[in-house]
């Protein structure tokens, strides 16, 4: 064994999160809040992955605002597609959804996997 190391090209990875944030009541300060982050190498499970983040905001949180816009967003195949085709040219992805006291975010961002190296 020579020792070389070989080293793999870097593969696109997706980062997926779904962002709550408003108004801390009684002040004047903003608060944001996670509600839920996911990472994959397929821009296919990306988009899939934020409908099921925007159907589990509208299933616990929707008192009749606009959060069904989420719920339109997920249903609408097309829009599905479309963000798919976004997110593949490497272009970040955003939906944002204004509610009553509070936005919805749901992301998505290209990132570059670290090079792995391998041994010969």
């Amino acid at each position: 064994m020579t020792g070389d190391v070989k080293t793999q090209p870097r593969q696109p990875s997706y980062e997926c999160a779904a962002i709550a944030e408003g108004p801390v009541r009684g002040t004047d300060e903003t608060a944001r809040y996670v509600l839920g982050t996911f990472r994959t190498i397929s821009p296919v499970l990306a988009p899939r992955r934020l409908g099921g983040q925007a159907l589990w905001i509208v299933d616990r949180l929707d008192l009749g605002g606009h959060l069904a816009e989420l719920r339109a967003w997920y249903e609408d195949r097309a829009s599905q597609r479309a963000a798919r085709a976004h997110i593949r040219t490497g272009a970040s992805f955003l939906l944002v959804v204004p509610d009553e006291g509070c936005t919805y975010t749901l992301s998505v961002r290209a990132a570059l996997r670290a090079e792995q190296n391998i041994p010969q």
